[in-house]
């Protein structure tokens, strides 16, 4: 059925735009200027654990892809939609770390400025306009980076290993 297929894709496009603007909203309303940093291993221990959660959700929509597409409810916008939320994690990380430290990060003065960053930082298209100045912020962005390098080699591999299903097929 043509049209049910359709529909399908059309329906997982609709629910990926809007995770992407839920999240984007709860990004915005997070009281992350509020509410100072507790300490250096607070901080470290947040950041790990945020950074598991969206590496896990990533993975699972990558899993879910893999095995059954659409099938399973998930699609490539689903995997798309996870590395969109890992870009406002780090968005929120860095308009944090900005706040405790304005120097940290040159330019970077609203939650506007966190996310241009971040996404700049995920396209490799780095303006420099916005830029990491001290050493944590440099870390953040590295490892910002080294996440997108293990994004980008998981998604080859899954796509590479559909297309060889299919060929096989």
């Amino acid at each position: 059925m043509p049209g049910s297929g359709r529909k399908r894709v059309l329906i997982n496009l609709a629910t990926s735009l809007g995770a992407v603007v839920a999240c984007t909203v709860v990004y915005y309303l997070l009281p992350v200027d509020r509410f100072g940093l507790v300490g250096t291993v607070n901080s470290v221990v947040l950041f790990a654990i945020g950074l598991v959660a969206v590496s896990s959700l990533i993975l699972f929509q990558v899993r879910r892809f893999r095995i059954g597409g659409a099938r399973h409810g998930s699609s490539m916008a689903g995997v798309a939609v996870s590395l969109y939320l890992a870009v406002l994690f780090f968005a929120a990380v860095y308009f944090g770390l900005a706040r405790q430290d304005p120097g940290s990060i040159a330019s970077l003065r609203t939650r506007t400025d966190a996310l241009y960053f971040s996404l700049t930082i995920t396209s490799t298209v780095g303006f420099g306009d916005v830029h990491a100045e001290s050493q944590l912020a440099r870390a953040v962005a590295s490892v910002q980076m080294a996440f997108n390098i293990g994004f980008l080699a998981v998604a080859v591999a899954v796509v590479r290993a559909r297309a060889t299903r299919r060929d096989d097929a």
